[in-house]
């Protein structure tokens, strides 16, 4: 297979900027367990989308345990006790879910290539398998503020019945894996100064420190998803995480 490269500004689709707002209501209160979120003609027109593109955030909200849709009732807020940590002991997107700005663009370039010997190893692949490489740039007030590398299997495309083609139905599908609410990963952090090329990437001083993200998640049966590397600039992020004593 040759390869394909694709480059495209990508705005974080709609329903998922929705998802997001109505999680910071619930963190911040403004609704609380009981309580009934307001119709969906009301918030479609509040955040001037479609009620197809509100269904859709409403649908990530009722697999995030968070709503419940009862019928003659409406969507009823179930719980904000996820939200209240909203730390690394959730999986999501940390370069959107922990930056101090607010992500507002997004550039992605798409490829396909053999599995290496470690994509084979982490992803669990034969030798002659094909992996997409997705390279994605967040920016913030057209200002470079995360990179990720992502690589996942062409199979879990291809089940998803990805366009590969669409470089926005290619990260939309991306977006969704981290927000299914049905994955769990093996994560590591560490901290690495910027090399020539992410400096680049980045429009950062070689050298400036980086927070450095890799992961692997896996379905509840065990089955690899994508292995992703996350690069962040370290004064820009703010990571929480909740701990307790055995």
């Amino acid at each position: 297979m040759k390869n394909m490269i694709k480059e495209k500004n990508v705005k974080i689709p709609l329903y998922v900027t929705v998802y997001e707002t109505i999680c910071q209501w619930l963190k911040e209160g403004k609704y609380k367990p009981g309580d009934k979120l307001p119709g969906e003609n009301i918030l479609a027109e509040q955040f001037k989308v479609s009620r197809g593109t509100l269904r859709q955030a409403m649908l990530l909200l009722q697999e995030d345990g968070l709503i419940g849709n009862h019928q003659g009732k409406g969507n009823i807020v179930l719980s904000n006790q996820d939200l209240e940590s909203n730390g690394l002991e959730k999986v999501g997107n940390p370069i959107i879910d922990f930056c101090v700005r607010p992500i507002d663009r997004i550039t992605t370039t798409i490829g396909f290539q053999p599995a290496t010997r470690k994509h084979q190893e982490v992803l669990k692949l034969k030798p002659s398998s094909i992996v997409a490489v997705i390279d994605i740039t967040y920016y913030s007030q057209n200002a470079p503020v995360g990179f990720a590398m992502v690589y996942m299997p062409h199979e879990i495309l291809d089940k998803g019945e990805v366009d590969l083609e669409n470089t926005d139905s290619v990260y939309d599908f991306y977006a969704r894996l981290l927000s299914s609410g049905n994955l769990y990963s093996d994560t590591r952090l560490r901290i690495v100064h910027a090399r020539e090329r992410l400096a680049g990437i980045l429009e950062i001083p070689e050298n400036d420190p980086l927070l450095i993200m890799e992961e692997e998640l896996y379905t509840e049966y065990d089955i690899p998803v994508l292995s992703h590397k996350m690069y962040m600039g370290a004064d820009l992020y703010e990571i929480c995480l909740k701990r307790k004593s055995k």
